[in-house]
This record gives C-alpha cells, sequence and structure tokens, in this order.
C-alpha cells in the first residue's frame, strides 16, 4: 500500500513545464532562445537538476542496421549525429551548465525554484561529412520545424521524472506545455 501511495504522489507531482522557443535577437538567422519555466504543479516547490536533451528523429537512430562502408559513417558517428533541424549551441547554457560538445544535451545542476525558468541558445544542424549529397538548405527542409526534446526532472525526494515534447518551429514564438495532452 504504502508503495502505491508513493507512486500515486509522484505522479501528482510531475512536474509543469512551459517551454517556448523564439528568435534570439530581430533577424539573428538560424539562432532561436529556448526558454524553459517550471510552472508547477502545486506541492512541488523546485526540482533538484534538470537534463535537457535534444532527440533524434527517430529514437533508435543509430543502433542497429549501420554498418560502416569505405569512407562513411562508423555507427558512432550515426549514432552521436543530431537528427533534427536544431541543436543546443556548443558550450552554451544557463549559469555553469554548458551544452557538450555535440549539443546534444545541457545539465542544469543547480535547484530550479517553481516560477523561474532557465535560457538556452539553439543553433541549426549540418548534416553529417558523410551526406555530400546534402546541402544545409536541403538538410534542414528534409529535417522539418519540429524540435523533439527530453527533459529527465530530479527532485531529492520524489525521485525523477523523464518528459518529452515536440515544438513546432514554423511559427514563432512557439510555446508547449510539457507534459504534453
Amino acid at each position: 500500500m504504502t508503495a502505491i501511495e508513493s507512486e500515486r504522489r509522484k505522479s501528482e507531482l510531475s512536474p509543469r513545464l512551459r517551454v517556448t522557443c523564439e528568435p534570439f535577437n530581430p533577424g539573428s538567422e538560424g539562432i532561436l532562445r529556448l526558454r524553459v519555466a517550471l510552472i508547477g504543479p502545486p506541492g512541488l516547490d523546485r526540482l533538484d537538476r534538470l537534463t535537457v536533451a535534444v532527440r533524434n528523429d527517430h529514437h533508435r537512430r543509430g543502433e542497429s542496421g549501420s554498418q560502416q562502408y569505405m569512407d562513411g559513417p562508423t555507427r558512432e558517428e550515426v549514432k552521436q549525429h543530431v537528427w533534427g533541424p536544431y541543436r543546443f549551441t556548443p558550450h552554451t547554457g544557463p549559469d555553469d551548465a554548458q551544452a557538450d560538445g555535440m549539443g546534444r544535451q545541457v545539465v542544469y545542476d543547480k535547484s530550479l525554484p517553481v516560477g523561474e525558468e532557465l535560457p538556452y541558445q539553439l543553433e541549426h544542424t549540418h548534416p553529417g561529412h558523410w551526406m555530400r549529397s546534402y546541402t544545409q538548405e536541403s538538410w534542414l527542409r528534409e529535417r522539418g520545424p519540429v524540435i523533439r526534446l527530453a527533459f529527465t526532472a530530479e527532485h531529492q525526494d520524489h525521485g525523477s521524472w523523464y518528459l518529452p515534447c515536440e515544438i513546432d518551429t514554423g511559427t514563432m514564438p512557439a510555446t508547449v506545455q510539457v507534459p504534453q495532452q
């Protein structure tokens, strides 16, 4: 009974985020600001850690069926590549948190109180070095306008939550509530 009650309480306290994507500055081509605000729920006063990651267009990209041909990519190169229209600008992020060198994720390892937000910088991805037939324009056209994100929210007393979302940058600013319905 205690385990059931604990899971119910954890579900009630699942973080609610407001995620907004907008141009970084007027006229800034290909650079976006992503703002992530913790907006609730009542009863959750803060997060102790928030990891934001860019998800690929397919969750198993690079895991199977990718073998290296001649000078083609290795399985690891395919897996590390960001298969979407945007990535975090490497080595940028809120406070001391910085995106990794691939622009895949940012780990914010400080307390984030309810009502506060974190700013991130996004930039266009590029085709992999092995994609010789793609121009930057054709790569972005094929990727489309949707950014797939994953939030791993952690609280010392209540555990962690995995919250995926998608945000369509076709019209800006774009705002979504997470978890999405």
